[in-house]
């Protein structure tokens, strides 16, 4: 026989003998809940409905498991119940006044087959259903009667007590209907569903990292916690339980077991991803910093466990992410805790945080692997990676450069004198590890760059000339040609990030910039990367944030050095040409301020130059650049709103001219002459334009450190000085 179960019925009152007695005075519905019940009644006795002094006579009767026990005799009708006792449900409460009661009658209805009857008790309930003495109450009269409340709301009364209003209704007008006195919102019913099943979730899997437990079952409990760690409601919990410091000392043992250790790695990169706050604290970092090494120590390649581990973490992350972060060969415990770090510095980089990278060794770990990943590159380039590989590699090592400049900068929020410090010392730790090791990882990253950057340039270049000649395959060409200029923008950006950190740790540092400036090859990188910058198809935006970064770099090292300068006047640009240096920069000058002046002319912009006026100050329509009032703010903001297109030309312009002029406060005697002829009218007077107003602009905005604003200063006195 088939046993129904459910929540409404504990399987301790189900298992009870049943006696049915059915009397031939007002008949009761067929509804026999009792299994294997078998009433045999002889032919005689089937016209004696009116008799009251026997029951129908029952032969064969047999006991068995029942869902209730049900007695019909005469105008008794009595039903006995079991409350549910077993387990508690997530909705469960102690207060009987809040507990919703199943009305069996109305849920049922009079169908034998909603019990799931066997075919004994189906044949009964037919036998019983037979007699005619047998009021039968199907489904759709009970339909029909819940459907009927005029009569019900005739006879309810209201009344209200103590601000709170009560429908109250006649007892024999409600017994088709359940009252329920006290319902909950919705929204509530929600949340406490919601902490239930966290509650549930936090006690099933904190069983299974207990230390007692099989390797398999804690490494399989531990992936499950970090797949529920991805849902930001089950975050929320975790952070206002504080359940996290629960669950790593669970894993306390976690660094001297390889599969133990990467599954709680990966717990780590989870949380990190939160945007709000990642929980990670300095004994996380610490946490953190040893699985690495400890992982690192060991050759885990034999390990099963560590094997199927892996699989599972990689196929997890691959589903839930659009895109590729970790690819298999470099897939382990370092890989997976760097990436950590890659999503902490990007959300919420805290100043306790920078010092712990650095106590604790972290930044060696960054550095190592991105010198690991650039030496991969180099050593295989395009002959044993494809394109997609290639791709993924390279933003990888591009994230983790990224990182290291978000250590190395200050944090506005949070700047204090301490910061300072400690973003000086993080700049001096990252360039100085093991011997200027960062630097000649960047400059091979530049090398590889560039030559990727060119090749997919031209491929744009060409399929564009293609395209103007024959317009009919356009539409074939569509998509190759959107691959390969989101390949290209992909390079783009890299030279862009090594450029951005490079300026950082090169600013007012001279053992820096003359490590950096030894180095041939890179030097002459910075120019081919201007040029291709200059000469490509890229829109202004992108172009000038290229350009204006390499040119700052450029900046600094002529400014912290003492020979680079001699260098810049001397040198020929790369790729055997025979133009000078400084005969390229003072040729980007003028087509850049050519360029700001052509677009100024036609927005009439404020700041327009005009020829002849030796007043700068009037011309840029302040009257005191030092002590700028309200007015001056309100025409430097019309000027910036009215400075669209030319505000790029003019800012590459004027790092071009600052090029050119510290060159000229080191040796003005011998390099005045030969940069004046090269100058527009053979006058430093534009140049010593756009100068005053790049400076002023500095003044306002306040962009640069009081150390560029003082050199630009001393610059742009000496160039006006030239005019004449």
């Amino acid at each position: 026989m088939t046993t129904r179960r459910g929540i409404f019925f504990n399987s301790k009152s189900r298992s009870v003998d049943s006696n049915v007695i059915l009397s031939n005075k007002n008949p009761s519905p067929p509804k026999l809940p009792s299994s294997e019940t078998i009433i045999n009644e002889e032919p005689g006795n089937s016209n004696s409905s009116n008799s009251q002094t026997s029951p129908p006579k029952t032969t064969g009767i047999s006991t068995g498991i029942v869902k209730k026990k049900l007695i019909l005799k005469s105008t008794k009708r009595t039903l006995t119940k079991t409350i549910y006792s077993g387990p508690r449900k997530i909705f469960s409460t102690s207060y009987k006044a809040n507990r919703a009661q199943l009305n069996h009658r109305a849920f049922f209805g009079g169908e034998a087959d909603e019990y799931g009857l066997d075919d004994d008790e189906k044949t009964a309930t037919n036998l019983c259903a037979s007699q005619p003495s047998v009021q039968q109450i199907t489904k759709s009269s009970l339909f029909v009667k819940s459907k009927s409340t005029d009569n019900i709301r005739s006879t309810t009364t209201t009344i209200i007590e103590n601000g709170k209003t009560k429908i109250v209704c006649p007892r024999d007008q409600k017994k088709m209907y359940t009252v329920v006195p006290n319902i909950r919102q919705p929204t509530t019913c929600e949340e406490l569903g919601e902490t239930q099943s966290y509650i549930d979730d936090m006690e099933y899997l904190l069983a299974g990292f207990q230390a007692n437990i099989i390797l398999k079952n804690r490494c399989l409990s531990v992936v499950k916690f970090a797949e529920l760690c991805a849902k930001p409601s089950f975050r929320m919990h975790l952070r206002t339980e504080s359940a996290l410091v629960r669950v790593l000392d669970l894993l306390k043992d976690a660094p001297d077991i390889p599969s133990l250790n990467l599954c709680t790695a990966f717990i780590l990169y989870v949380l990190s991803s939160d945007t709000l706050t990642s929980g990670i604290t300095p004994s996380t970092v610490r946490l953190m910093i040893e699985l690495v090494q400890k992982n690192s120590a060991k050759n885990n390649d034999d390990d099963e466990e560590y094997s199927k581990m892996k699989q599972r973490i990689l196929t997890i992350i691959n589903q839930s992410s659009q895109d590729d972060i970790f690819y298999e060969q470099r897939f382990n415990t370092c890989d997976i805790i760097l990436e950590t770090f890659v999503n902490i510095a990007r959300n919420n980089l805290k100043e306790w945080l920078r010092n712990e990278a650095r106590t604790l060794n972290g930044f060696d770990l960054m550095i190592d692997s991105i010198s690991s990943i650039v030496q991969d590159l180099s050593n295989n380039d395009f002959e044993c990676y494809s394109l997609i590989e290639i791709l993924i590699r390279y933003r990888k090592v591009c994230r983790y450069i990224n990182m290291l400049e978000e250590f190395c900068t200050d944090n506005l929020e949070q700047s204090t004198s301490s910061s300072s410090s400690n973003k000086d010392m993080n700049r001096i730790y990252i360039a100085q590890y093991s011997q200027y090791s960062l630097f000649h990882s960047l400059s091979k990253l530049l090398d590889l760059s560039l030559v990727w950057f060119k090749q997919y340039s031209s491929i744009i270049d060409n399929s564009d000339k293609k395209n103007q000649v024959t317009t009919a395959s356009n539409a074939k060409k569509d998509d190759t040609n959107d691959i390969t200029s989101d390949t290209r923008d992909i390079f783009r950006d890299g030279c862009k990030t090594i450029m951005s950190i490079l300026v950082i740790l090169t600013n007012d540092c001279e053992v820096h910039c003359d490590h950096l400036a030894a180095d041939d090859r890179f030097f002459s990188n910075l120019f081919r990367l201007l040029v291709t910058m200059e000469q490509c198809s890229l829109i202004n935006e992108d172009k000038f944030d290229a350009l204006a970064l390499t040119l700052n770099l450029i900046i600094n090292l002529v400014q912290n050095t003492k020979h680079v300068y001699k260098r810049l006047m001397e040198d020929n640009m790369p790729d055997e040409s025979s133009k000078k240096i400084y005969e390229y920069l003072a040729g980007l000058f003028c087509e850049q301020e050519s360029l700001a002046a052509k677009a100024e002319s036609h927005e009439e912009n404020d700041w327009m130059m005009e020829d002849g006026d030796d007043n700068l100050d009037e011309r840029l329509g302040i009257e005191n650049p030092k002590n700028a009032n309200s007015e001056n703010g309100a025409n430097f903001n019309r000027a910036l709103q009215k400075a669209a297109g030319h505000m790029e030309n003019t800012f590459v312009a004027a790092f071009t001219g600052v090029v050119l002029g510290v060159v000229l406060l080191r040796d003005c005697a011998t390099y005045a002459s030969q940069i004046q002829t090269l100058m527009p009218q053979k006058k430093f007077d534009t140049m010593a334009f756009i100068l005053k107003k790049f400076f002023i602009f500095l003044q306002m905005s306040h962009a640069f450190t009081p150390s560029g604003v003082k050199i630009l200063e001393e610059i742009t006195a000496m160039v006006l000085s030239l005019c004449g």
